[in-house]
């Protein structure tokens, strides 16, 4: 009876785990995610993304980024492959800063979704300014 109830409770957990959804890189292209503050990103925030285009929302309650940003900047998406796409900020939206001006004249954040764990991606963005390329990693989840 022993060896039924092992070999019964083995088959489920199979079966669950042959069942169990796999995200690729496609379920990253609409929907509601959050990147979480760590060492290289100091606040949390959410994306809000429907396939080309996005919204950030920096949660900044302390308002360590300063008055002057702004923390809710919408931005185009092209997608290069399933899981490399680059974001320009979009100036039809809002009025770009300085920054997002330096950000799109030199190509948008080439990000590139270097793998996925769970409900989160580990990504790698880039900018190349003048030919020195600029790296930041961390990850996004899906809410």
């Amino acid at each position: 009876m022993k060896k039924t109830k092992t070999l019964l409770l083995t088959l489920l957990l199979i079966g669950i785990n042959s069942f169990a959804q796999e995200l690729t890189c496609l379920d990253f292209k609409n929907g509601n995610f959050y990147v979480p503050a760590d060492n290289e990103t100091v606040l949390t925030y959410r994306i809000i993304r429907n396939e080309n285009e996005q919204r950030e929302i920096v949660e900044d309650p302390e308002n360590t980024l300063g008055m002057d940003f702004n923390k809710s900047p919408y931005e185009k998406i092209e997608w290069i492959d399933d899981c490399t796409y680059r974001v320009k900020y979009d100036e039809s939206k809002m009025e770009l800063s300085e920054y997002q001006k330096f950000v799109n004249d030199n190509n948008g954040i080439l990000t590139e979704m270097v793998k996925i764990e769970g409900r989160c991606f580990y990504f790698k963005a880039t900018l190349d300014v003048k030919g020195e390329i600029e790296v930041m990693n961390g990850k996004i989840c899906k809410e």
